[in-house]
């Protein structure tokens, strides 16, 4: 029996949040890196698709361990950074919502009982574009779109191996990317949205095994919003904002060395 712990659906439109349809083009993911390669790995074990009301992440790899030694807990986690450019001009982009989906083979009563599912926007913005002059100097701003602790039910009693789902809602209002004018890659703006997800077991006996027998699918839910580019909002945008957030190495002609700060 498939276990599925609903998702209480968000109606954005029926808070007073105006949406719009996705736009006609999606932004192409150009990197993908992390932070745990043991448990995630890319070009391996991480795969993104991007879909026009839906980023699915598949983390094949990620596992936890209940296996005796007195332990009765055990955490699995993934903590990745996705690139995307070319995002479509006059939309910006929020994440509602979300599903962590998977396999788990659970015995002696281990128990799979919360998620963690974080998605932070991040801008990077070049100051020094045109011309560009050494050191590079970039501003950092960012903000947390989901960061939900979801309780789940999953095994506990005897044994489990079955398919599971557990819905997760936020539980802020939306958290809006800054409007995109389209050069985002290709420019003096660089965006990321930084994920991480784990799973917390616990194991009564500590006798039990816990597998996730396919490692974790989390489906981020979209919505999109038309709007008008506008460069002092953009400037200000973020939750959090570091000022000469970075800057990178150069020497220079006459060979004196400026340091990257970070």
């Amino acid at each position: 029996m498939r276990v599925s712990i609903p998702l209480t659906i968000l109606s954005v439109v029926a808070s007073g949040t105006a949406v719009s349809d996705p736009p006609p083009q999606l932004p192409a993911v150009s990197s993908i890196s992390s932070s745990i390669p043991f448990q995630c790995s890319p070009g391996k074990s991480i795969g993104v698709t991007l879909r026009p009301n839906r980023i699915t992440t598949d983390l094949s790899e990620m596992q936890f361990w209940t296996e005796g030694h007195g332990r009765t807990e055990e955490y699995a986690s993934c903590d990745f950074r996705v690139e995307l450019n070319s995002w479509y001009y006059k939309y910006r982009v929020a994440i509602a919502s979300a599903a962590v989906r998977g396999h788990a083979n659970l015995t002696e009563g281990v128990k799979i009982f919360q998620f963690n599912t974080t998605a932070i926007f991040r801008l990077q913005h070049l100051k020094n574009f045109s011309p560009i002059t050494p050191p590079e100097v970039t501003n950092l701003s960012l903000s947390y779109m989901l960061n939900e602790l979801t309780p789940a039910s999953i095994g506990g009693d005897d044994s489990f191996d079955d398919d599971f789902e557990v819905g997760v809602k936020s539980s802020t209002p939306l958290v809006w990317s800054p409007c995109f004018n389209g050069g985002e890659g290709g420019g003096q703006d660089s965006t990321y949205i930084d994920f991480l997800v784990s799973a917390s077991s616990s194991d009564k006996t500590g006798e039990g095994t816990g597998v996730l027998t396919s490692g974790l699918s989390i489906d981020w839910d979209l919505v999109w919003e038309e709007c008008t580019p506008n460069s002092d909002e953009r400037n200000s945008w973020g939750d959090i904002r570091i000022e000469n957030w970075q800057s990178c190495t150069y020497t220079s002609a006459n060979n004196q060395t400026y340091q990257r700060k970070k």
